[in-house]
């Protein structure tokens, strides 16, 4: 007698889609666990862009050459609407062009809003990008903290904060002379064990150069000071610094 086998696929397809139907699960199941576990992004300061027009926070506006009066009260009173400012450190997009007068300006109100600190970018003279860590409050200045000065004549001048004769190193073929400046600043920076140094420039001196001061001294090997301190007062060279 001959056998008759009987296969029967409806088993083995039954058992496939058990199969499909866990797996589907099991991915599902993986990405819901995935999505509940990436939190989303912590709220962060808002970003601020200054040129030699105007104070730009967060897409808002306020123009120095339009409004008269407290020009640094009108940019608090924006910044005081504005969430983590206050205790902040912000980052500040400052364009080379900008002058210190313009640039005084939004420090002052910077500082009027209680920020604690800015990261400034600011183009370097070759157009790459370059970082300065600037402070806004300090405890007294001991008097051997270097300043570092660009005059209206492009010259500048070092000297200790507590006052002294200034170095003088004249401006060279394409504005300040940087390097031996810069040189003269962070020596001065690294006799103080003050943690940071004073930049200033007269009002009508770019705030490019100075930050390209500022920057090389910071770049210096072995520099002591780590953060930069802009006054918004031109000072005398020479003289005591008075940031009253």
């Amino acid at each position: 007698m001959k056998r008759i086998l009987l296969f029967v696929p409806v088993v083995l397809l039954g058992c496939d889609q058990k199969q499909t139907a866990a797996t589907g699960d099991a991915a599902a199941a993986t990405s819901a666990t995935t999505t509940a576990s990436v939190a989303p992004e912590p709220p962060k300061p808002p970003l601020v862009t200054v040129d030699d027009t105007a104070f730009v926070v967060a897409g808002d506006r306020v123009e120095f050459g339009k409004g008269g009066g407290d020009v640094a009260g009108r940019i608090s009173g924006l910044l005081s609407s504005k969430p983590l400012v206050a205790d902040q450190t912000l980052e500040v997009d400052a364009l080379r062009d900008t002058t210190m007068a313009h640039m005084a300006i939004a420090i002052d109100a910077l500082r009027q809003s209680k920020a604690k600190s800015l990261t400034v970018k600011t183009a370097k003279r070759d157009r790459t990008m370059g970082t300065l860590a600037v402070t806004l409050a300090h405890p007294p200045a001991p008097s051997c903290a270097a300043v570092g000065m660009i005059g209206k004549d492009n010259s500048i001048m070092v000297w200790p904060y507590g006052g002294a004769v200034a170095q003088r190193f004249t401006h060279g073929f394409a504005g300040p002379d940087i390097t031996l400046g810069s040189a003269a600043f962070a020596k001065l920076a690294n006799e103080c064990t003050a943690p940071w140094d004073f930049v200033a420039g007269e009002d009508s001196i770019k705030w490019g150069v100075v930050f390209d001061l500022a920057l090389a001294a910071a770049q210096t090997a072995g520099m002591h000071a780590t953060s930069t301190v802009v006054l918004t007062k031109t000072p005398v060279a020479g003289r005591k610094i008075n940031e009253d």
